[in-house]
């Protein structure tokens, strides 16, 4: 039996290993396999006593090298072919008092990515099954030309319908043919045509929301034991919805709808789908061994993490359940010196001509495979003398032990480099892919429970970082450049050197790659919305191409209503080809007056209402609030209308206006078409007014222009 792995998973209920393989036929292949994890700490022999007790499990001492320390150290090692047991023997020993002085190892990693990384195998690749358990693998992870088979896609639409409180299935579209009908007709086409089409993946938008769920749960109200959307049973076991905080925000994670012998997509609920399509998210797969159904659904943060994960058991090294490394400690000069960020210098707002955009390629990953950074490499031992030493900072890396995650990142940057080489969109989309994750990279090492970063990780690549700009800034002035502005890894240039001498002498000197973004015919930088002060990441230009470039104002945000980025759309092209400050001007002036027939509309009421639709993400329930705030106010009205809202989920609605003042109305209600005009009014002038506000034109003013017909 041979074929390309198209998803893997674990079935907890019978302790297998299931692959699905695309070949002449896609069948399942079920595996036994035993798994292990490691215990350390204090009290292994009174761990090891009450263990023994358990029936099917393997214990053995053995010395095992753990990260982040690289020590070698007597860890229990606990082996069962029983998945389940192994997992609940895990989850006691971390929530039991008798395992508090215990340290957990190999806990977290998927099962089947560890059967993977054990057999030498990875999605999507081309396999063979022999006598049942022996696997052969021809391919390599590291090639670049590989092929993947042509994957049966079906994109599947659901519509329902409520009545007296009760949900039911209303109509279907697969593949654009609306199926409709009684709900039991509608349930089992659906069932047929992915059948008929021998469908490998099916795309959704808002599957994961519970469309997906609902969908097996009116078939089996109805008795219907032969529905199924995958190629056998029904749904993977996969963990519960829940609401959680990154980054200071709130966000919703639905729980996942896993398909059994196909791949589902829920379009809105995967990042790297939307950024890099099907070769995108085929490439992050393979790379970090997280089958692709799961891969659709997780952060660029969680495939790197697996990456490191996959390097950690190449090299046989006991990876963590929790991170356990406090911070180091720091005076109050030590921390104001390492918690400087990265490299900023503030542009003066206004208009600007023949600027160039230049930007280190992958700066902060490079700088992470350059200089070595990993928490394993950090202030070790073995360089106290002669290790590679941080700009400004205490720190040391090591010379002679590569750390895990230079060794992840510098793959992706060479991988990455030889994909910019290939003409063909398969191959961009998998750059994208790559840059995405490299992008998360960094951010990744000061994450707390990253297994591999540290704080003082973080530090040194900023360090590192500021130390090449300011490099950089310093040749430019010598090379008759002014810095406009500059921020991380980019920066804004103007005067009358030759740009391409100033790649390589900075190329040169700083050892890392650096590309010219473009020559921008011009370029406006915007002001802080907070003081007045240049914005380090609002601005908008031309680029010698004609390719117009954006960044941070209204039309760049998700929440923003397509009426009010219509409107920056029409500006931005009257703005297109001017030649000098009066030029623009003009053009601007020339914008207003055709985005004031816009405003027109709006106020007269006949402007599409699915133009105004606003995208909101909640940051608690509605009864967590406090005061009557704006989003109070939308979640109560919602409540109105039965519609429950979590903790970190977008909400789309229109904005409109009853006796007790502005109010919400949900997209799919009848009455979206009474919008408050007033208040999108206010919206079109806000945001025309942040493009303009340097030239004096405030929202106040925008709008007199806007509402003067």
């Amino acid at each position: 039996m041979e074929g390309y792995i198209l998803d893997a998973y674990t079935d907890l209920r019978k302790n297998k290993i299931v692959l699905w393989l695309k070949g002449a036929k896609t069948v399942s292949v079920e595996f036994n396999y035993m798994s292990s994890l490691y215990i350390g700490g204090y009290g292994l022999e009174e761990a090891e006593r009450r263990l023994s007790a358990i029936n099917g499990i393997d214990l053995v001492f053995e010395n095992v090298r753990t990260a982040p320390s690289m020590k070698s150290s007597v860890l229990l090692r606990v082996s069962s072919r029983n998945l389940s047991l192994l997992r609940r023997i895990a989850e006691g020993l971390q929530t039991s008092k008798s395992g508090s002085g215990l340290s957990l190892y190999d806990v977290d990693i998927p099962y089947e990515q560890r059967f993977m990384a054990e057999n030498g195998i990875f999605p999507f690749a081309h396999i063979s099954v022999r006598h049942g358990s022996e696997i052969s693998c021809e391919e390599s992870v590291d090639d670049i030309s590989y092929e993947f088979p042509p994957l049966n896609t079906c994109h599947l639409g659901i519509s329902f319908r409520e009545s007296e409180g009760a949900v039911s299935v209303a109509s279907a579209t697969v593949d654009d043919e609306t199926i409709s009908g009684d709900e039991e007709h509608v349930l089992m086409e659906i069932s047929r045509r992915l059948n008929a089409s021998e469908s490998d993946v099916i795309i959704t938008h808002g599957g994961d929301s519970g469309k997906i769920n609902e969908l097996y749960s009116r078939a089996r109200r109805l008795g219907l034991g032969s529905f199924t959307l995958g190629r056998a049973g029904g749904l993977q076991s996969t963990y519960r919805s829940k609401s959680y905080s990154s980054y200071g925000r709130v966000l919703y994670k639905p729980s996942p709808a896993l398909l059994m012998g196909r791949i589902h997509i829920d379009a809105e609920n995967s990042f790297l789908y939307d950024e890099s399509g099907m070769d995108g998210l085929v490439e992050v797969s393979r790379l970090s061994l997280i089958p692709l159904q799961r891969m659709a659904r997780v952060s660029p943060g969680t495939a790197i993490s697996g990456m490191e994960n996959v390097e950690a058991m190449k090299r046989r090294i006991a990876v963590p359940y929790r991170k356990n490394r406090s911070e180091d400690f720091k005076n109050a000069a030590d921390l104001v010196v390492a918690d400087r960020g990265g490299f900023i210098y503030t542009p003066q707002p206004g208009f600007n001509t023949d600027v160039y955009g230049v930007d280190f390629s992958s700066l902060y990953p490079s700088i992470m495979e350059k200089w070595n950074i990993s928490v394993e490499t950090l202030n070790c031992g073995c360089c106290r003398q002669d290790g590679i030493r941080v700009p400004e900072l205490n720190y040391h890396f090591c010379r002679k032990y590569r750390g895990i995650v230079p060794a992840v990142v510098g793959r992706l940057i060479s991988r990455r480099r030889r994909y910019r080489t290939v003409d063909d969109p398969a191959a961009a989309n998998r750059s994208k892919a790559l840059k995405w994750v490299l992008v998360t990279s960094f951010g990744y090492t000061g994450y707390r429970n990253a297994k591999f970063g540290s704080i003082e990780c973080h530090e040194a690549i900023n360090a590192f970082g500021r130390e090449i700009l300011l490099t950089a800034s310093e040749i430019a002035g010598r090379m008759k450049f002014r810095v406009l502005h500059g921020i991380v890894d980019s920066l804004w240039l103007k005067g009358e050197g030759d740009i391409d001498e100033f790649v390589k002498s900075v190329e040169l000197e700083t050892g890392l790659p650096i590309d010219i973004e473009g020559r921008y015919r011009w370029i406006v930088f915007l002001n802080n919305k907070g003081n007045g002060e240049g914005s380090l990441n609002r601005y908008y230009g031309e680029l010698e191409n004609g390719k117009m470039k954006v960044r941070g104002i209204e039309i760049r945000r998700s929440d923003t209503p397509e009426v009010v980025r219509f409107a920056q759309r029409i500006l931005l092209e009257k703005l297109r080809g001017s030649s000098s400050s009066d030029d623009f001007m003009r053009r601007a002036m020339e914008g207003i007056t055709a985005v004031r027939e816009i405003v027109r509309s709006v106020k007269q009421g006949d402007y599409p209402a699915e133009e105004m639709l606003i995208t909101k993400r909640t940051s608690q329930r509605v009864e967590e609030y406090a005061g009557n705030s704006e989003q109070k106010k939308i979640l109560v009205e919602l409540g109105k209308r039965g519609i429950t809202v979590n903790a970190g989920e977008a909400v789309r609605y229109v904005s409109g206006r009853n006796s007790s003042g502005r109010t919400a109305i949900p997209e799919h209600a009848a009455d979206i078409g009474n919008y408050d005009a007033s208040h999108y009014v206010s919206l079109i002038a806000r945001s025309i007014s942040t493009m303009l506000y340097p030239f004096g034109l405030t929202e106040k003013k925008v709008r007199l222009l806007l509402t003067h017909f």
